[in-house]
């Protein structure tokens, strides 16, 4: 199995040390950084987030800075139920009905 994958160029130097280390902003490729892999080389999802930094005296520009595990938090809590304490599992399943 493959996953298409797209991969930029390294983070903005300066940012990066300016941000101790946390801020990894970078420039996209295109089309042309564009590649298959095969899915058991991922070793994290990420997401690229748009931004549009001034950095010194020149002018802004497009680039895009990395979140790890966008939306990971929510997802484990999908499909979570909390039993409250001495309620039959029936008043907890009416409780979370919404209309």
């Amino acid at each position: 199995m493959v996953a298409l994958v797209s991969l930029y160029l390294m983070p903005h130097r300066e940012l990066l040390h300016l941000s101790s280390n946390t801020l990894y902003s970078c420039k996209h490729n295109g089309d042309n950084a564009l590649r298959f892999i095969d899915v058991k080389m991922i070793q994290a999802v990420v997401a690229m987030v748009p931004h549009t930094p001034t950095i010194g005296h020149q002018e802004p520009s497009e680039r895009f800075f990395l979140v790890e595990k966008p939306g990971f938090d929510v997802s484990m809590m999908a499909g979570f139920e909390d039993e409250l304490e001495g309620e039959p599992e029936d008043a907890v399943s009416s409780n979370n009905n919404t209309t």
